[in-house]
């Protein structure tokens, strides 16, 4: 297990890895009710499952802004 990264395997089998901001800044949302819900940096983020990482792309490297979990797209509105 990474905790500087996050690995993705997209549903046509490619494999994205994607940086962790350090210091906790990446944040990890999760749905609740009809809003989403930070997650604290010591919140236990589990593999598989659908995910949609917005980040920025630093050179060659993409690095993790925000990560909204049970998610195929962002958050709308």
């Amino acid at each position: 297990m990474w905790t500087d990264r996050l690995v993705i395997r997209e549903p046509l089998g490619s494999v994205l890895t994607v940086k962790r901001l350090g210091q906790a800044a990446t944040a990890f949302y999760r749905v609740s009710g009809d809003r989403w819900d930070r997650l604290g940096p010591r919140a236990q983020v589990g593999a598989g499952g659908a995910v949609c990482v917005e980040s920025a792309l630093d050179g060659t490297n993409l690095l993790a802004l925000r990560v909204f979990l049970g998610a195929s797209c962002g958050p709308t509105g």
